[in-house]
């Protein structure tokens, strides 16, 4: 008889987990991370990727033949230096809990589907990244006092980025100062997702030294270390400092929007399709063909509920991914089709957008450029194996890592909305 074995449960994996397997882990609920044309060829050696974009045509152009050829002006381009980021998860099974829970008849639910947990894991976090900063902050508080234990944020939505046992991190900025109190931490113990709360082991200004009642929030590691997501490319909160400040050795100040999107401010709108055809029209003026809209779909449902909407919903969308292997399903979105300015629009639900944002974008400007597969099991490539056992403890153990940026080659085809959150 043979005995299972580290051995003989690597190789069960290989068959279990195919790429399909992996990507269909990663996007599921996560349309625009699954939408984003990957690209790994580009990124995968070097230092960083280049990312250039123009912002000017040549000029001069004049009436006059002189000033013509002594006015004349080169097209004006900036480049973007788009460096790698990293995201790692660990997870650990005991060897024990491997065999008792391998036959259906013995458990609910097999030990060995952490893995595909872990997976699903990291691929959600890579989403709710993209809409967010390199800064890395995962909320902003908004709390009366800092004598709690109870924590709530100016997006209700970003309740979503907190789980048990998360270990927290503090500054007065999203990643452009220090860590409060030297980095001190606080532990998650609950998460009220319908409240928009949190619960923590301390008393956070006891706790955490210099804390105040509108300190950004931070998972550890992740202080000013993620990708540039959209609200780097398009930013809204502080957007002339931001413009201001170097974005991947760019400062975007010359051609804010060009450089630096389409911000739309429509808390004073009549509704969300207002935003939407308002938004959507201001992009046109840029040259931009909007192709897909995202919201979360709290404020999403809004749209939904407006009798008299200004904007034709021309019926539901579909939309699938197949693998590029054996063309199969791996995953599906539902949304909704609209003519806005006499154009087409996909407009997708997606959780991970923040609650008070509505996003446009032209989808072909974005890219997710990454190193290795992009999500990969450490090690596999130069030792074939997926799962080694644990250094200091009977367990089986997978390490899986993320290498990757978001570059836009036309931050200025693209657009971001600050709304109402729906409550």
């Amino acid at each position: 008889m043979t005995a299972h074995t580290i051995a003989n449960q690597d190789s069960f994996l290989k068959d279990v987990y195919t790429t399909e397997k992996i990507l269909e882990q990663s996007y599921g609920e996560n349309p625009l991370f699954a939408f984003m044309t990957k690209e790994q060829g580009v990124m995968a050696g070097g230092r960083r990727y280049v990312q250039p974009v123009e912002f000017g045509n040549p000029g001069g152009a004049s009436a006059e033949y002189e000033s013509a050829m002594t006015d004349n002006t080169v097209s004006q381009y900036e480049d973007f230096l788009i460096p790698r980021k990293k995201q790692y998860q660990r997870i650990v099974v005991n060897h024990e809990l491997l065999f008792a829970t391998a036959r259906k008849s013995d458990a609910y639910v097999s030990s060995i589907k952490e893995f595909d947990r872990g997976f699903k894991s990291l691929g959600e976090k890579i989403g709710r990244r993209i809409y967010r900063t390199q800064g890395g902050n995962i909320a902003q508080l908004a709390i009366v006092s800092t004598n709690t234990t109870t924590l709530t944020f100016t997006d209700n939505a970003a309740v979503f980025n907190f789980q048990i046992n998360q270990i927290l991190q503090f500054s007065a900025t999203d990643g452009t100062g220090t860590l409060l109190d030297g980095g001190d931490t606080t532990t998650v113990t609950a998460v009220d997702h319908e409240a928009g709360s949190v619960t923590i082991a301390d008393n956070l200004g006891t706790k955490i030294a210099g804390v105040a009642t509108s300190s950004f929030v931070f998972q550890r590691g992740d202080y000013n270390a993620c990708l540039s997501g959209v609200e780097d490319w398009l930013p809204i909160d502080n957007r002339a400092t931001k413009l201001a400040a170097s974005f991947n050795s760019v400062v975007r100040t010359p051609a804010p929007v060009y450089l630096g999107g389409i911000f739309y401010d429509g808390t004073a709108a009549g509704g969300l399709d207002e935003v939407i055809i308002k938004a959507t029209g201001k992009a046109g003026k840029y040259g931009a063909k909007t192709s897909h809209i995202f919201a979360n779909p709290e404020s999403l449902s809004d749209l939904e509920l407006i009798s008299n909407s200004k904007m034709r919903i021309i019926g539901e969308l579909t939309t699938s991914l197949r693998s590029e292997d054996t063309g199969d399903i791996i995953v599906g979105f539902s949304g909704y089709k609209a003519i806005v300015g006499g154009r087409t629009v996909r407009i997708y639900p997606d959780r991970n957008c923040p609650s008070n944002r509505l996003t446009g974008l032209q989808l072909d400007t974005w890219t997710l450029w990454h190193t290795g597969e992009l999500i990969n099991w450490t090690g596999e490539s130069y030792t074939g194996n997926r799962l080694q056992p644990s250094q200091n403890e009977d367990s089986a153990e997978a390490r899986l890592a993320n290498y990757s940026n978001v570059g836009n080659s036309a931050p200025g085809w693209n657009w971001n909305a600050k709304i109402i959150a729906a409550t």
